[in-house]
Protein backbone atom coordinates (compact mmCIF):
# COMPACT_ATOMS: atom_id res chain seq x y z
CA UNK A 1 0.00 0.00 0.00
CA UNK A 2 1.06 3.58 -0.64
CA UNK A 3 2.63 5.67 2.09
CA UNK A 4 -0.19 8.02 3.09
CA UNK A 5 2.20 10.93 3.66
CA UNK A 6 3.74 10.51 0.21
CA UNK A 7 0.33 10.25 -1.46
CA UNK A 8 -0.88 13.39 0.32
CA UNK A 9 2.16 15.36 -0.83
CA UNK A 10 1.57 14.36 -4.45
CA UNK A 11 -2.05 15.47 -4.26
CA UNK A 12 -0.85 18.97 -3.29
CA UNK A 13 0.50 19.40 -6.82
CA UNK A 14 3.58 18.72 -8.89
CA UNK A 15 5.40 21.86 -7.77
CA UNK A 16 5.09 20.94 -4.07
CA UNK A 17 6.01 17.33 -4.82
CA UNK A 18 9.12 18.20 -6.83
CA UNK A 19 10.34 20.60 -4.14
CA UNK A 20 9.92 17.88 -1.51
CA UNK A 21 11.89 15.43 -3.68
CA UNK A 22 14.73 17.95 -3.97
CA UNK A 23 14.83 18.40 -0.22
CA UNK A 24 14.71 14.65 0.47
CA UNK A 25 16.77 12.99 -2.27
CA UNK A 26 17.58 9.97 -0.10
CA UNK A 27 13.93 8.90 0.33
CA UNK A 28 12.28 6.39 -2.01
CA UNK A 29 8.59 7.38 -2.22
CA UNK A 30 6.02 4.61 -2.05
CA UNK A 31 2.97 5.22 -4.23
CA UNK A 32 2.11 1.57 -4.83
CA UNK A 33 -1.57 0.87 -5.50
CA UNK A 34 -2.31 4.61 -5.58
CA UNK A 35 -5.47 5.81 -7.31
CA UNK A 36 -4.06 8.37 -9.76
CA UNK A 37 -6.34 8.00 -12.76
CA UNK A 38 -6.60 11.24 -14.78
CA UNK A 39 -4.06 12.90 -12.47
CA UNK A 40 -2.00 15.77 -13.89
CA UNK A 41 1.60 14.75 -13.24
CA UNK A 42 3.20 16.78 -16.01
CA UNK A 43 6.97 17.17 -15.38
CA UNK A 44 6.70 15.35 -12.04
CA UNK A 45 9.90 13.93 -10.52
CA UNK A 46 8.96 10.27 -10.06
CA UNK A 47 12.43 8.80 -10.53
CA UNK A 48 12.91 5.66 -8.48
CA UNK A 49 9.34 5.82 -7.11
CA UNK A 50 7.44 2.64 -6.24
CA UNK A 51 4.31 2.71 -8.43
CA UNK A 52 3.54 -1.00 -8.38
CA UNK A 53 -0.11 -1.75 -9.20
CA UNK A 54 -0.91 1.97 -9.32
CA UNK A 55 -3.98 3.14 -11.23
CA UNK A 56 -2.69 5.73 -13.73
CA UNK A 57 -5.36 5.41 -16.39
CA UNK A 58 -5.64 8.50 -18.60
CA UNK A 59 -3.09 10.30 -16.39
CA UNK A 60 -0.98 13.12 -17.84
CA UNK A 61 2.65 12.14 -17.29
CA UNK A 62 4.10 14.10 -20.18
CA UNK A 63 7.77 15.05 -19.67
CA UNK A 64 7.80 13.35 -16.25
CA UNK A 65 10.97 11.70 -14.93
CA UNK A 66 10.32 8.01 -14.19
CA UNK A 67 13.90 6.82 -14.53
CA UNK A 68 14.46 3.68 -12.47
CA UNK A 69 10.87 3.70 -11.20
CA UNK A 70 9.06 0.45 -10.39
CA UNK A 71 5.81 0.58 -12.39
CA UNK A 72 5.28 -3.17 -12.57
CA UNK A 73 1.66 -4.28 -13.00
CA UNK A 74 0.48 -0.65 -13.06
CA UNK A 75 -2.51 0.41 -15.18
CA UNK A 76 -1.45 3.10 -17.67
CA UNK A 77 -4.13 2.57 -20.29
CA UNK A 78 -4.66 5.71 -22.35
CA UNK A 79 -2.08 7.68 -20.35
CA UNK A 80 -0.11 10.53 -21.91
CA UNK A 81 3.59 9.74 -21.56
CA UNK A 82 4.98 11.98 -24.30
CA UNK A 83 8.64 12.70 -23.67
CA UNK A 84 8.76 10.68 -20.44
CA UNK A 85 12.09 9.32 -19.19
CA UNK A 86 11.60 5.62 -18.41
CA UNK A 87 15.24 4.58 -18.69
CA UNK A 88 16.01 1.58 -16.47
CA UNK A 89 12.40 1.52 -15.23
CA UNK A 90 10.65 -1.74 -14.36
CA UNK A 91 7.37 -2.04 -16.29
CA UNK A 92 6.91 -5.80 -16.03
CA UNK A 93 3.26 -6.66 -16.62
CA UNK A 94 2.23 -3.01 -17.02
CA UNK A 95 -0.87 -2.28 -19.12
CA UNK A 96 -0.08 0.51 -21.59
CA UNK A 97 -2.88 -0.24 -24.03
CA UNK A 98 -3.60 2.86 -26.12
CA UNK A 99 -1.02 4.95 -24.26
CA UNK A 100 0.64 7.92 -25.98
CA UNK A 101 4.38 7.27 -25.90
CA UNK A 102 5.90 9.44 -28.62
CA UNK A 103 9.51 10.50 -27.90
CA UNK A 104 9.60 8.36 -24.74
CA UNK A 105 12.97 7.03 -23.55
CA UNK A 106 12.85 3.34 -22.57
CA UNK A 107 16.61 2.71 -22.72
CA UNK A 108 17.42 -0.60 -20.96
CA UNK A 109 13.93 -0.64 -19.41
CA UNK A 110 12.30 -3.89 -18.31
CA UNK A 111 9.06 -4.24 -20.28
CA UNK A 112 8.59 -7.98 -19.91
CA UNK A 113 5.03 -9.07 -20.70
CA UNK A 114 3.89 -5.44 -20.92
CA UNK A 115 0.68 -4.66 -22.81
CA UNK A 116 1.49 -2.05 -25.47
CA UNK A 117 -1.17 -3.03 -27.97
CA UNK A 118 -2.24 -0.08 -30.14
CA UNK A 119 0.16 2.18 -28.21
CA UNK A 120 1.68 5.18 -29.99
CA UNK A 121 5.46 4.70 -29.78
CA UNK A 122 6.54 6.83 -32.71
CA UNK A 123 10.20 7.88 -32.46
CA UNK A 124 10.45 6.26 -29.01
CA UNK A 125 13.87 5.11 -27.82
CA UNK A 126 13.68 1.44 -26.75
CA UNK A 127 17.36 0.68 -27.23
CA UNK A 128 18.38 -2.32 -25.14
CA UNK A 129 14.91 -2.66 -23.62
CA UNK A 130 13.60 -6.05 -22.55
CA UNK A 131 10.29 -6.54 -24.39
CA UNK A 132 10.15 -10.32 -24.13
CA UNK A 133 6.56 -11.61 -24.27
CA UNK A 134 5.31 -8.04 -24.68
CA UNK A 135 2.05 -7.41 -26.52
CA UNK A 136 2.81 -4.83 -29.23
CA UNK A 137 0.00 -5.82 -31.54
CA UNK A 138 -1.04 -2.90 -33.80
CA UNK A 139 1.40 -0.59 -31.98
CA UNK A 140 2.83 2.38 -33.87
CA UNK A 141 6.63 2.03 -33.69
CA UNK A 142 7.47 4.04 -36.79
CA UNK A 143 10.90 5.58 -36.46
CA UNK A 144 11.45 3.94 -33.06
CA UNK A 145 14.92 2.88 -31.92
CA UNK A 146 14.77 -0.83 -30.99
CA UNK A 147 18.45 -1.57 -31.47
CA UNK A 148 19.66 -4.44 -29.27
CA UNK A 149 16.15 -4.79 -27.81
CA UNK A 150 14.96 -8.20 -26.62
CA UNK A 151 11.69 -9.06 -28.39
CA UNK A 152 11.63 -12.80 -27.73
CA UNK A 153 8.12 -14.24 -28.03
CA UNK A 154 6.71 -10.70 -28.35
CA UNK A 155 3.61 -10.06 -30.44
CA UNK A 156 4.27 -7.47 -33.18
CA UNK A 157 1.44 -8.56 -35.44
CA UNK A 158 0.01 -5.66 -37.48
CA UNK A 159 2.48 -3.29 -35.82
CA UNK A 160 3.84 -0.32 -37.77
CA UNK A 161 7.66 -0.52 -37.74
CA UNK A 162 8.28 1.72 -40.73
CA UNK A 163 11.81 3.15 -40.60
CA UNK A 164 12.37 1.60 -37.15
CA UNK A 165 15.90 0.65 -36.11
CA UNK A 166 15.99 -3.04 -35.08
CA UNK A 167 19.71 -3.58 -35.58
CA UNK A 168 21.00 -6.46 -33.41
CA UNK A 169 17.57 -6.94 -31.84
CA UNK A 170 16.43 -10.40 -30.74
CA UNK A 171 13.30 -11.48 -32.64
CA UNK A 172 13.38 -15.13 -31.62
CA UNK A 173 9.86 -16.60 -31.84
CA UNK A 174 8.45 -13.11 -32.32
CA UNK A 175 5.11 -12.81 -34.11
CA UNK A 176 5.33 -10.32 -36.97
CA UNK A 177 2.23 -11.37 -38.91
CA UNK A 178 1.09 -8.54 -41.20
CA UNK A 179 3.62 -6.18 -39.59
CA UNK A 180 5.02 -3.26 -41.58
CA UNK A 181 8.85 -3.24 -41.75
CA UNK A 182 9.05 -0.84 -44.70
CA UNK A 183 12.52 0.77 -44.72
CA UNK A 184 13.29 -0.66 -41.27
CA UNK A 185 16.84 -1.62 -40.26
CA UNK A 186 17.24 -5.36 -39.55
CA UNK A 187 21.02 -5.73 -39.77
CA UNK A 188 22.34 -8.19 -37.19
CA UNK A 189 18.91 -9.25 -35.88
CA UNK A 190 18.26 -12.78 -34.62
CA UNK A 191 15.33 -14.25 -36.57
CA UNK A 192 15.26 -17.73 -35.06
CA UNK A 193 11.76 -19.21 -35.38
CA UNK A 194 10.13 -15.83 -35.97
CA UNK A 195 6.55 -16.06 -37.22
CA UNK A 196 5.96 -14.30 -40.52
CA UNK A 197 3.32 -14.42 -43.24
CA UNK A 198 2.85 -13.16 -46.77
CA UNK A 199 1.23 -9.94 -45.50
CA UNK A 200 4.37 -8.92 -43.60
CA UNK A 201 5.79 -5.90 -45.41
CA UNK A 202 9.56 -6.19 -45.92
CA UNK A 203 9.81 -3.69 -48.77
CA UNK A 204 13.06 -1.69 -48.87
CA UNK A 205 14.33 -3.26 -45.64
CA UNK A 206 17.91 -2.29 -44.74
CA UNK A 207 19.69 -5.54 -43.86
CA UNK A 208 23.32 -6.53 -44.35
CA UNK A 209 23.15 -9.85 -42.48
CA UNK A 210 21.08 -11.77 -39.91
CA UNK A 211 21.55 -14.54 -37.34
CA UNK A 212 19.45 -17.71 -37.37
CA UNK A 213 20.27 -18.69 -33.79
CA UNK A 214 20.51 -16.71 -30.57
CA UNK A 215 23.90 -15.65 -29.27
CA UNK A 216 24.83 -14.29 -32.71
CA UNK A 217 25.23 -17.80 -34.11
CA UNK A 218 24.65 -19.09 -37.65
CA UNK A 219 25.25 -15.84 -39.50
CA UNK A 220 23.58 -15.48 -42.89
CA UNK A 221 25.20 -14.87 -45.25
CA UNK A 222 28.32 -16.48 -43.82
CA UNK A 223 30.47 -13.63 -45.09
CA UNK A 224 29.83 -10.24 -46.57
CA UNK A 225 26.40 -8.69 -46.89
CA UNK A 226 23.10 -9.28 -48.62
CA UNK A 227 22.80 -7.69 -52.03
CA UNK A 228 20.20 -4.88 -52.21
CA UNK A 229 16.76 -6.45 -52.01
CA UNK A 230 18.14 -9.97 -51.45
CA UNK A 231 16.88 -10.23 -47.87
CA UNK A 232 13.28 -9.47 -48.83
CA UNK A 233 13.40 -11.83 -51.81
CA UNK A 234 14.92 -14.57 -49.65
CA UNK A 235 12.08 -14.67 -47.16
CA UNK A 236 9.39 -14.42 -49.80
CA UNK A 237 10.80 -17.52 -51.47
CA UNK A 238 10.21 -19.53 -48.31
CA UNK A 239 6.46 -19.40 -48.84
CA UNK A 240 6.87 -22.13 -51.47
CA UNK A 241 7.59 -25.20 -49.29
CA UNK A 242 5.79 -25.84 -46.01
CA UNK A 243 6.41 -28.63 -43.50
CA UNK A 244 4.03 -29.13 -40.57
CA UNK A 245 5.34 -30.92 -37.48
CA UNK A 246 3.19 -31.98 -34.54
CA UNK A 247 4.37 -33.26 -31.17
CA UNK A 248 4.66 -37.08 -31.40
CA UNK A 249 2.55 -37.47 -28.25
CA UNK A 250 -0.53 -36.19 -30.10
CA UNK A 251 -3.04 -38.95 -30.90
CA UNK A 252 -4.16 -39.05 -34.55
CA UNK A 253 -7.39 -37.18 -35.16
CA UNK A 254 -9.55 -37.64 -38.24
CA UNK A 255 -9.29 -34.62 -40.51
CA UNK A 256 -12.49 -32.60 -40.72
CA UNK A 257 -13.40 -29.54 -42.83
CA UNK A 258 -15.03 -27.96 -39.76
CA UNK A 259 -13.46 -27.14 -36.37
CA UNK A 260 -13.51 -29.97 -33.84
CA UNK A 261 -15.37 -28.77 -30.72
CA UNK A 262 -13.77 -31.58 -28.70
CA UNK A 263 -10.26 -30.23 -29.09
CA UNK A 264 -9.36 -28.61 -25.77
CA UNK A 265 -7.41 -25.41 -25.16
CA UNK A 266 -4.46 -27.52 -24.07
CA UNK A 267 -4.04 -29.03 -27.52
CA UNK A 268 -0.31 -29.16 -28.37
CA UNK A 269 1.26 -26.68 -30.71
CA UNK A 270 1.93 -27.22 -34.38
CA UNK A 271 5.11 -25.74 -35.74
CA UNK A 272 5.02 -24.84 -39.40
CA UNK A 273 8.52 -24.65 -40.78
CA UNK A 274 9.06 -23.02 -44.14
CA UNK A 275 12.39 -23.91 -45.65
CA UNK A 276 14.13 -24.22 -48.95
CA UNK A 277 17.47 -26.00 -49.46
CA UNK A 278 20.52 -24.13 -48.12
CA UNK A 279 18.41 -21.18 -47.00
CA UNK A 280 17.16 -20.05 -43.56
CA UNK A 281 13.78 -21.28 -42.31
CA UNK A 282 10.65 -19.33 -41.45
CA UNK A 283 8.34 -20.71 -38.76
CA UNK A 284 4.70 -20.40 -37.83
CA UNK A 285 3.03 -21.76 -34.70
CA UNK A 286 -0.55 -22.95 -34.33
CA UNK A 287 -2.56 -25.54 -32.38
CA UNK A 288 -4.23 -28.64 -33.70
CA UNK A 289 -5.15 -32.19 -32.85
CA UNK A 290 -4.00 -33.55 -36.20
CA UNK A 291 -1.16 -36.08 -36.62
CA UNK A 292 2.15 -35.08 -38.23
CA UNK A 293 1.71 -34.20 -41.88
CA UNK A 294 3.84 -32.69 -44.59
CA UNK A 295 2.50 -30.25 -47.12
CA UNK A 296 4.55 -29.31 -50.15
CA UNK A 297 3.34 -26.21 -51.91
CA UNK A 298 4.91 -26.14 -55.32
CA UNK A 299 5.65 -22.81 -56.95
CA UNK A 300 3.28 -21.96 -59.77
CA UNK A 301 4.20 -23.25 -63.21
CA UNK A 302 4.07 -20.60 -65.86
CA UNK A 303 3.70 -21.26 -69.54
CA UNK A 304 6.90 -20.64 -71.46
CA UNK A 305 6.35 -18.04 -74.10
CA UNK A 306 8.56 -18.42 -77.15
CA UNK A 307 8.56 -16.18 -80.17
CA UNK A 308 6.72 -17.58 -83.16
CA UNK A 309 8.94 -18.66 -86.05
CA UNK A 310 7.91 -18.70 -89.69
CA UNK A 311 7.74 -22.19 -91.18
CA UNK A 312 8.98 -21.07 -94.58
CA UNK A 313 11.74 -23.04 -96.36
CA UNK A 314 13.92 -20.01 -97.08
CA UNK A 315 16.54 -19.81 -94.33
CA UNK A 316 18.25 -16.70 -95.63
CA UNK A 317 18.23 -13.65 -93.34
CA UNK A 318 15.54 -11.06 -93.95
CA UNK A 319 16.45 -8.24 -96.20
CA UNK A 320 16.74 -4.77 -94.72
CA UNK A 321 15.06 -1.73 -96.11
CA UNK A 322 17.97 0.39 -94.83
CA UNK A 323 21.04 1.08 -96.85
CA UNK A 324 24.30 -0.59 -95.82
CA UNK A 325 25.94 2.75 -95.04
CA UNK A 326 24.36 5.02 -92.38
CA UNK A 327 23.60 8.56 -93.31
CA UNK A 328 25.88 11.09 -91.55
CA UNK A 329 24.00 14.18 -90.35
CA UNK A 330 25.12 17.37 -92.05
CA UNK A 331 25.99 19.07 -88.75
CA UNK A 332 27.43 16.32 -86.53
CA UNK A 333 28.81 18.59 -83.78
CA UNK A 334 25.45 20.28 -83.23
CA UNK A 335 23.65 16.91 -83.09
CA UNK A 336 26.11 15.56 -80.48
CA UNK A 337 25.69 18.68 -78.33
CA UNK A 338 21.93 18.33 -78.48
CA UNK A 339 22.15 14.68 -77.38
CA UNK A 340 24.36 15.67 -74.44
CA UNK A 341 21.88 18.34 -73.41
CA UNK A 342 18.98 15.89 -73.55
CA UNK A 343 20.91 13.32 -71.50
CA UNK A 344 21.78 15.88 -68.82
CA UNK A 345 18.16 16.99 -68.62
CA UNK A 346 17.04 13.37 -68.40
CA UNK A 347 19.52 12.64 -65.62
CA UNK A 348 18.27 15.65 -63.68
CA UNK A 349 14.64 14.65 -64.14
CA UNK A 350 15.36 11.10 -63.00
CA UNK A 351 17.07 12.40 -59.86
CA UNK A 352 14.16 14.60 -58.83
CA UNK A 353 11.88 11.76 -57.66
CA UNK A 354 14.72 10.57 -55.41
CA UNK A 355 15.04 14.03 -53.88
CA UNK A 356 11.26 14.20 -53.60
CA UNK A 357 11.19 10.94 -51.66
CA UNK A 358 13.81 12.13 -49.16
CA UNK A 359 12.01 15.45 -48.85
CA UNK A 360 8.75 13.60 -48.16
CA UNK A 361 10.42 11.62 -45.37
CA UNK A 362 11.77 14.82 -43.81
CA UNK A 363 8.38 16.50 -44.16
CA UNK A 364 6.61 13.55 -42.51
CA UNK A 365 9.08 13.60 -39.61
CA UNK A 366 8.61 17.34 -39.08
CA UNK A 367 4.83 16.98 -39.23
CA UNK A 368 4.88 14.21 -36.62
CA UNK A 369 7.08 16.29 -34.32
CA UNK A 370 4.84 19.33 -34.79
CA UNK A 371 1.89 17.29 -33.59
CA UNK A 372 3.63 16.29 -30.38
CA UNK A 373 5.91 19.26 -29.67
CA UNK A 374 4.79 22.91 -29.37
CA UNK A 375 6.35 25.15 -32.03
CA UNK A 376 4.94 28.56 -31.14
CA UNK A 377 8.09 30.28 -29.88
CA UNK A 378 11.57 30.38 -31.48
CA UNK A 379 12.92 28.22 -28.64
CA UNK A 380 10.20 25.60 -29.12
CA UNK A 381 10.98 25.49 -32.85
CA UNK A 382 14.68 24.93 -32.14
CA UNK A 383 13.81 22.11 -29.70
CA UNK A 384 11.57 20.45 -32.31
CA UNK A 385 14.30 20.71 -34.95
CA UNK A 386 16.84 19.27 -32.50
CA UNK A 387 14.51 16.30 -32.00
CA UNK A 388 14.27 15.88 -35.79
CA UNK A 389 18.07 15.97 -36.15
CA UNK A 390 18.43 13.39 -33.38
CA UNK A 391 15.94 11.11 -35.11
CA UNK A 392 17.67 11.43 -38.49
CA UNK A 393 21.08 10.75 -36.93
CA UNK A 394 19.79 7.61 -35.21
CA UNK A 395 18.57 6.25 -38.56
CA UNK A 396 21.74 5.71 -40.57
CA UNK A 397 20.05 4.89 -43.91
CA UNK A 398 17.87 8.00 -43.67
CA UNK A 399 20.88 10.13 -42.71
CA UNK A 400 22.80 8.83 -45.74
CA UNK A 401 19.87 9.66 -48.04
CA UNK A 402 19.54 13.14 -46.55
CA UNK A 403 23.26 13.84 -46.97
CA UNK A 404 23.16 12.62 -50.57
CA UNK A 405 20.10 14.76 -51.34
CA UNK A 406 21.66 17.87 -49.79
CA UNK A 407 24.91 17.36 -51.69
CA UNK A 408 23.21 16.52 -54.99
CA UNK A 409 20.25 18.88 -55.01
CA UNK A 410 21.42 21.60 -52.66
CA UNK A 411 19.50 23.24 -49.82
CA UNK A 412 17.54 25.60 -52.08
CA UNK A 413 16.22 22.93 -54.42
CA UNK A 414 15.48 20.47 -51.61
CA UNK A 415 13.56 23.22 -49.84
CA UNK A 416 11.15 23.37 -52.78
CA UNK A 417 9.99 19.81 -52.05
CA UNK A 418 9.40 20.26 -48.30
CA UNK A 419 6.20 22.03 -47.32
CA UNK A 420 6.93 22.68 -43.68
CA UNK A 421 8.11 25.92 -41.97
CA UNK A 422 10.64 24.11 -39.76
CA UNK A 423 12.60 23.03 -42.85
CA UNK A 424 14.03 26.58 -42.97
CA UNK A 425 15.80 25.79 -39.69
CA UNK A 426 16.50 22.10 -40.24
CA UNK A 427 18.16 22.15 -43.68
CA UNK A 428 20.81 24.82 -42.90
CA UNK A 429 21.61 22.93 -39.69
CA UNK A 430 22.47 19.75 -41.63
CA UNK A 431 24.09 21.44 -44.63
CA UNK A 432 27.62 20.57 -43.42
CA UNK A 433 26.94 16.91 -42.67
CA UNK A 434 29.36 14.47 -44.25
Amino acid sequence: MANEEHAALLKQGVETWNQWREENPQLVPDLSQSQLSRANLNEANLSGVNLQNADLRMANLSDADLQGADISSADLRGANLRGVNLNLANLTGTDLNGAYLTLVNFIDANLTAVNLSEANLRIANLSGANLSEANLRMANLSGANLSEANLQVANLSEANLRMANLSEANLEKTQVLSANFNKAILTGTCLQDWQINSATNLDEVICDYIYLQTGQRQRHPNQGSFAPGEFTQLWRQHLNTVQVKVSPEVAPVQASPTPNPNVSASTPEVKVEIQQPHQPPVNYTATTGAPPIKVDIQPPVYDTVTPSVSQGTDSSPPSSSLSDSPTIPPNLQQAVSEVHRILEQLDQNLSQPKWSEVAAEIQQLLQELSQTCPTNTPLEKVIAVAAAIKQIESNRPLKSRVIEAVQSAGITRLQEYIEHPLSNILLPAIADWK
